[in-house]
């Protein structure tokens, strides 16, 4: 399944939280088994994302990057655009990962409770 960057860091964190639930096992499987690859994609774009803020933001005598008031990284004004572009051609990359799917009436069938915005983070990890 074809999926960017920018999806599984924005779904990442709320992915893990799932792994808590009561899940009926095959649908459990298929979720830990999908963060499993989510995750190794995602030490490959921390990696890239370093070399970016390497590049561009702006450091301390020490050489460790600057993080302003807002918990942001301080870019230097003339690297916004440059830093911008990089960062989003970064994150509009495309990455196949190969999808364990999982059946929606084993999830259907069973008493687990999830919430709307829940299933609509795995719906490309439930067929048919």
């Amino acid at each position: 399944m074809i999926l960017t960057n920018r999806k599984i860091v924005n779904d990442s964190n709320f992915l893990g939280t799932l792994t808590h639930k009561q899940l009926p096992i095959k649908v459990s499987y298929a979720i830990a088994k999908n963060i499993s690859k989510i995750e190794r994609e995602l030490e490959i774009y921390n990696k890239e994302r370093q070399k970016l803020i390497d590049k561009y933001c702006v450091k301390d005598e020490e050489g460790k990057a600057i993080i302003d008031e807002n918990n942001q990284l301080k870019i230097a004004d003339e690297h916004l655009d440059s830093w911008s572009k990089d960062i989003n051609e970064l994150l509009d990359i495309e990455i196949d990962i190969d999808i364990h799917k999982f059946n929606k009436d084993d999830l259907l069938n069973s008493n687990c409770d999830m919430t709307p915005a829940e299933l609509m983070l795995i719906d490309y990890m439930i067929e048919e």
